[in-house]
C-alpha cells in the first residue's frame, strides 16, 4: 500500500485539511514530520494514502493552505524512508 505525507508548518493548519477530509468521507493521519524531511522546527504531516493525494491538494487550494512538500512513503530493508514527490 502506497502512503504520502503532506508537510503544513503548523498542526492547526495540519488539522484544517484532515478535518476537511474527515467531513468528506476520508481517513487521514497527523504525524510529527519525519527529521529526515523535516527542514528545522516543528512541522506536523498528514499521512494518507495514494488515492487520497487530489484530494489533499484540492482542499488546501481551497483553503489557500501551502503544502510545505509532498512525500512518498516507501519501506526499505524494513526501514520507512520518503522521497519527494514532483508532480
Amino acid at each position: 500500500m502506497d502512503y504520502y505525507l503532506a508537510v503544513f508548518s503548523s498542526i492547526t493548519l495540519a488539522r484544517r485539511i484532515k478535518n476537511q477530509a474527515v467531513r468528506e468521507g476520508s481517513y487521514m493521519g497527523i504525524i510529527n514530520t519525519p527529521k529526515c524531511i523535516s527542514k528545522g522546527g516543528c512541522t506536523y504531516a498528514l499521512r494518507f494514502k495514494k488515492s487520497k493525494l487530489s484530494e489533499v491538494k484540492q482542499i488546501a487550494q481551497e483553503f489557500d493552505i501551502r503544502i510545505k512538500g509532498i512525500y512518498k512513503e516507501i519501506i526499505q530493508e524494513d526501514k520507512k524512508v520518503y522521497e519527494k514527490y514532483t508532480n
